[in-house]
Parts: C-alpha cells; sequence; structure tokens
C-alpha cells in the first residue's frame, strides 16, 4: 500500500465486534455469498453479504464472533442490502474471518 493515513483518519472507522445470528444462502449475487445477520448489542443488528463460502458452512457461522465496520453507508448488493463489511485476510479465493481471541460483548469496539 502506498496510502498513508492519519491517526484522525483511522478514528473515522467504527470496528465493532458482533455475533452472527442467522446466515442464509444467496443465489442472487454474482460471486458465491452469504447473507448475515449480525447482532451488534447496543447498536442493534446489522446485515450484510460475505463472499466466504469456500472455507465456511453455515453451521460453522452461527454464534460466531467477526469484527465489522458499521460506519459505512448503506450498499444494494442484488436484492439485498448490504449495513456493515465484516473483515477477514484474503488468501487467493478464500477469506479466513477475523474474529477475538476471547469471547467479548457485542458492540465491543475495536481499536
Amino acid at each position: 500500500m502506498d496510502t498513508t493515513i492519519t491517526f484522525e483518519d483511522f478514528t473515522k472507522i467504527d470496528l465493532r465486534v458482533g455475533t452472527i445470528i442467522a446466515i442464509n444462502d444467496f443465489p442472487q449475487a454474482r460471486k458465491p455469498a452469504y447473507q448475515l445477520i449480525i447482532d451488534f448489542g447496543s447498536l442493534g443488528i446489522k446485515k450484510t453479504s460475505a463472499q466466504i463460502t469456500t472455507l465456511y458452512q453455515p453451521k460453522d457461522l452461527l454464534n460466531r464472533q467477526i469484527v465489522a465496520v458499521v460506519n459505512f453507508p448503506k450498499k444494494q448488493i442484488a436484492n439485498f442490502m448490504s449495513e456493515c463489511l465484516i473483515l477477514g485476510a484474503v488468501q487467493g479465493k478464500d477469506v479466513i474471518l477475523l474474529n477475538p481471541e476471547n469471547r467479548v460483548s457485542n458492540g465491543s469496539v475495536v481499536g
């Protein structure tokens, strides 16, 4: 990466921990994806689409904690409105989800 940001730029990103409470297949997506419903505690429930089907089955995702950006504007993906962006390490076609080492409260700030 050639772009350097300031600490003030970083503080604009609202990173939170949430728990996946529901998973649905998303056949309308251009690339294989799931629709995820995530509980962010006091921030409420948010939904997103995630291209994580190569490494994760729905049963592996239910009740799993993840890290997400929760202050992006909503984005229309096919017939679905995504409200947050879950974070993962990209390894070729695979995405490995980022999550806290220990269970924390939903909505916990990541900083």
